[in-house]
């Protein structure tokens, strides 16, 4: 955790110095989250995440050297410079990705789940029991893809675990809000 937040106040520093081009989104403040969950994972389990991956990537062991020199697009880092601050990926490391949409993440974790579980149930290899986490932030529920694949994984019993960071930056559109006539309850549209 601590590596996380000097990690992403370092980034901060060097993006407000310019010396980082593009978006950088830090992480800073839920560096406990990411750090608790894939502590307790295995060397198979994946994690697939949002635009926010750098603490993750670190937490599943991929070098700071190497992502600091994604951050910079430099070709000695785990991408090779091709996938800036949102994108960062390691296949050694079973990081499934970094994704630049809220929700991205989930469909791969879902694919990634579904083959642990096919693996497992039809190709008859009983010591596959991998596990998946898909990181995503409050206001990634408000998409369809989310409900989708939590229907999938809770009906076909994947391996995969939803981890929902109520990090407050869910941008809420209101219209307008009404009294309901029939059960005396504020409605938000």
């Amino acid at each position: 955790m601590v590596l996380g937040r000097a990690f992403e106040d370092k980034c901060a520093q060097m993006y407000y110095y310019r010396k980082m081009f593009g978006f950088v989104h830090l992480y800073n403040g839920q560096e406990a989250v990411s750090t608790g969950f894939i502590k307790l994972l295995k060397q198979q389990d994946s994690i697939a995440c949002t635009y926010r991956d750098h603490v993750q990537a670190l937490s599943e062991g991929i070098p700071a050297r190497a992502i600091l020199s994604e951050l910079l697009d430099k070709a000695t880092s785990c991408c090779r410079g091709q996938g800036g601050s949102m994108h960062i990926f390691s296949r050694e490391h079973n990081m499934l990705g970094g994704f630049a949409f809220i929700g991205e993440g989930i469909p791969i974790g879902t694919g990634a789940a579904f083959t642990s579980k096919y693996k497992r149930e039809v190709l008859k290899e009983a010591d596959c029991d991998h596990v998946t986490l898909a990181f995503f932030g409050d206001g990634t529920c408000n998409n369809g893809q989310f409900y989708e694949c939590l229907n999938m994984a809770a009906l076909w019993k994947f391996p995969f675990v939803f981890v929902v960071e109520n990090n407050l930056w869910a941008i809420l559109f209101l219209r307008f809000i009404r009294k309901d006539q029939l059960s005396g309850c504020w409605v938000f549209m």
